[in-house]
């Protein structure tokens, strides 16, 4: 196989490197003695220009320096060149390529990372896009010109890089290189391994950022719709955790006047029962009948109201899918948020409203104000399960199984007896404690719906919270009842309320289940789905505060109305769903009226404290101070420590719908990741540029590596390439840009690709130096070479397989 080498010789001095000599097609020869060229100093306006041609070519604005040439009347023809220099200014000067992709790059990176609220709305959203696109340009040229610095600094350091890597500068935009001959025969080249790595790792990341720096620019340049961090603040309620959110409840706690529903107030557990009334409505009227069979529809949820905000009763039932036959089918799960926080909230979404009329902030201009109370907040949870079963007149003393507790998990209940073998459609614990016999005697008209609470030991109804026996009406001897296991607890959750509506003085809350760590240990995906849930019963997991319920209490809940003469349960029984059993409809209503219930403890408890105030002149008044309320460095309610230290307190945070940075999602960070290694590389090369001072400008586009390959002797190596090139093997060739001779006998050194094997002594002899200029061609019938003193030759030797000298018998 051919092979290109240098002539060898023992090492000498570069200063005995001084006899040029060129040979024309015809034998003859002439040479010349000199000493090489040095670069010649600027002076004046010289190094003025010089500056400002490297500044321009570094920015790609070649045509620029041509004008500026004609301008200065400076000759416009091609004059010998240096290759590279080493001057600091003129490195940090080539390196201003980076300055406006980087400063650009790092601002998008702090002002998502600090976060900044822009508005309800910008203009020109769709001019980002183009500003995106240009950045990106900026960045690849800034990527190529950082590979290209690799590149050079291979190639002026007189070592041999494979031919694949020559235009690897060019190609960062192309994915395709990766998987590309070029660069996999980069991989497989004999160069040493450790500038293999070095080689391929910088044009691998080179190549994934080019792809990637302008999505994440678009990502973080363009503002994003969203809610916005504005402000934070605790707020305090005049009353204990105890007291707000109890775990047992008795009689004690209602005021006597709730049992008659004409006298209920808004502090009384059955206030507001018409709510439910509306929600069996609802739920009759969604469908036409011909569709109530096959699909089962109900409403989300009904309102509620307080003193001075409106809540959410959320209902759902068919919580059980068919194959879940140890559990009630028809079982129904409520909550609703706390009255007494819910106020609290409103009040204090009402003077945020007021503080920003008091401020300088941007968040006047938006989309929505939303205030939340994230930690430390409980709501009630309930869930009712009821099954139909049948006394057989007064001497039935058999006892009463009631329904095991739905929300609770098989290991709660090891050890209670559970049958399935009662009446009712799903497993039973038989309690002993009462008889059907017994249940007859509750008080009420056998035409109407009767409700028996019944207080369940917790050994074995482990998770109920109290039993309820429903007597339907009947008028023979065998009474109907529905037997019902009712289950509550306070869970942790989240309370929002829009700030919208507050011209009114009203807000509308939502809530959901918070905080899955904690309250949902389990870290699997059963556990990440009720934690996505906006209402759950999952015991022991949720809800955390299990509520043991009194017979006395809970009768506060089916008041007698007198002007019906019924019991709120009869009332609501009345309005019942359509084609569905009453276990369906006394499910919904018993969860329901609790979850309602529990909700107005603590009723009457109310805001507290003493809110910062600043005097606004256009109010000519003290109102709430907006700045140092938005600012969120401290509270803006003032509390004494001695009375409030046993009250409960709530953080409420803030939020503004509208467009603005920030690093909300996975992809924001993401692309925080790649800008900051992009930067990373930048303040490489810079530092590289700065320390070394070594620079370059050449061969940066394929016209000028054209042009050096053009000007270099063939080589035997790329035979059968003139057309393209098919084998891997061609892109493995080590290559080397080295010194020779010129032709026109001038003092100016020429500059060729060389491909091949070279020896490394003649390599490091004939290596570019730095600020020495290089020009003129060599003549196309001549072979040029640089001899030293003993007259070794750098001229490349191009050989067969039986040593002939290629070069000269002109076989390319």
């Amino acid at each position: 196989m051919a092979k290109v080498g240098f002539d060898e010789k023992p090492r000498v001095e570069e200063a005995e490197i001084a006899s040029i000599q060129w040979t024309s097609s015809w034998g003859t020869a002439a040479s010349v003695d000199k000493p090489l060229p040095s670069a010649p100093k600027h002076t004046g306006l010289q190094s003025y220009f010089a500056y400002a041609k490297a500044t321009l070519q570094s920015l790609g604005l070649n045509v620029f320096v041509y004008v500026l040439q004609h301008f200065l009347g400076i000759d416009l023809n091609e004059i010998p060149k240096k290759p590279f220099h080493r001057d600091r200014w003129l490195a940090l000067l080539r390196s201003v390529v980076h300055v406006l992709p980087f400063t650009i790059a790092m601002g998008e990176i702090i002002i998502n990372w600090r976060g900044y609220y822009v508005g309800a709305n910008v203009d020109g959203l769709n001019y980002m896009q183009f500003a995106a696109k240009l950045h990106e340009m900026a960045m690849q040229s800034s990527l190529a010109v950082i590979v290209f610095c690799y590149v050079r600094h291979v190639l002026f350091s007189g070592d041999a890089l494979p031919i694949g890597a020559l235009l690897s500068g060019l190609q960062l935009t192309q994915v395709s290189y990766l998987w590309s001959m070029e660069l996999w025969g980069i991989a497989s080249s004999k160069i040493p391994l450790r500038r293999r790595i070095g080689l391929m790792s910088m044009i691998i990341i080179a190549v994934l950022l080019a792809s990637t720096v302008g999505p994440s620019s678009a990502i973080l340049l363009i503002p994003n719709l969203s809610y916005w961090p504005a402000g934070s603040t605790r707020i305090w309620l005049n009353t204990t955790a105890a007291d707000l959110w109890p775990s047992r409840l008795d009689g004690s706690l209602v005021p006597s006047y709730c049992s008659q529903a004409a006298n209920v107030s808004s502090i009384c557990p059955a206030s507001e029962w018409h709510a439910l009334s509306d929600y069996l409505s609802l739920a009759n009227g969604i469908l036409p009948a011909a569709f109530l069979g096959p699909y089962t529809v109900s409403p989300y949820s009904v309102q509620l109201t307080g003193q001075g905000s409106l809540r959410q009763l959320i209902i759902q039932h068919h919580i059980y899918d068919n194959e879940t036959a140890s559990y009630d089918q028809g079982a129904a799960q409520a909550t609703t948020q706390h009255s007494a926080v819910a106020d609290a909230l409103s009040a204090t979404s009402s003077l945020w409203d007021i503080a920003l009329q008091n401020s300088h902030s941007p968040f006047f201009d938006q989309r929505d104000a939303v205030q939340s109370i994230v930690a430390d907040n409980f709501q009630p949870y309930t869930l009712a399960s009821c099954g139909a079963d049948v006394i057989e007149g007064e001497t039935d003393d058999r006892p009463v199984a009631f329904p095991i507790p739905p929300g609770s998990s098989s290991d709660m209940l090891q050890g209670a007896d559970i049958r399935t073998d009662t009446n009712l459609p799903m497993f039973a614990i038989e309690y002993a404690g009462l008889t059907r016999s017994e249940i007859l005697e509750t008080p009420g008209q056998k035409s109407n719906y009767r409700v028996k609470w019944v207080a369940l030991p917790e050994d074995p109804f482990n998770g109920s919270s109290i039993g309820a026996v429903i007597l339907q009406p009947t008028t023979n001897e065998t009474q109907g009842i529905l037997v019902c296991n009712v289950a509550a607890g306070w869970g942790s959750s989240s309370m929002n309320m829009s700030s919208s509506p507050a011209a009114s003085g009203t807000g509308l809350a939502s809530s959901s289940i918070y905080d899955p760590d904690s309250a949902l240990p389990q870290a699997d995906d059963y556990s990440r789905r009720i934690a996505d849930s906006v209402i759950t019963f999952d015991l022991p997991l949720f809800p955390q505060r299990k509520i043991n319920i009194s017979r006395e209490w809970a009768e506060y809940l089916n008041p007698l109305i007198p002007t019906l003469n019924m019991t709120v349960f009869n009332a609501l029984m009345s309005v019942k769903l359509i084609d569905h059993e009453d276990t369906t409809s006394a499910n919904i209503i018993l969860a329901g009226l609790l979850a309602n219930g529990l909700a107005r403890i603590g009723f009457n408890s109310q805001l507290q404290g003493e809110i910062r105030t600043a005097f606004n002149p256009t109010l000519d008044a003290s109102i709430p101070d907006g700045d140092y309320w938005f600012s969120g460095r401290r509270d803006v309610f003032t509390v004494d420590p001695e009375a409030s230290r046993d009250w409960v307190k709530l953080r409420v945070d803030s939020s503004v719908e509208g467009y603005g940075f920030g690093l909300e999602g996975i992809a924001p960070k993401l692309t925080v990741a790649v800008l900051l290694i992009y930067c990373a590389l930048v303040v490489g090369h810079v530092c590289y540029a700065a320390m070394s001072g070594v620079s370059s400008t050449s061969w940066d586009s394929i016209t000028e590596m054209v042009a050096l390959a053009v000007n270099s002797s063939p080589t035997i190596q790329l035979r059968n390439t003139c057309a393209g090139i098919s084998q891997m093997g061609v892109f493995q060739l080590p290559m080397r840009i080295l010194t020779r001779k010129d032709a026109m006998g001038e003092d100016e050194d020429h500059l060729e690709l060389i491909v091949g094997a070279v020896d490394e002594l003649v390599a490091k002899r004939c290596r570019v130096r730095e600020n020495h200029d290089y020009g003129t061609m060599h003549g196309s019938s001549g072979v040029v070479s640089v001899h030293d003193a003993s007259g070794s030759s750098c001229r490349p030797r191009r050989l067969d397989g039986d040593g002939t000298d290629l070069v000269g018998s002109h076989a390319l």
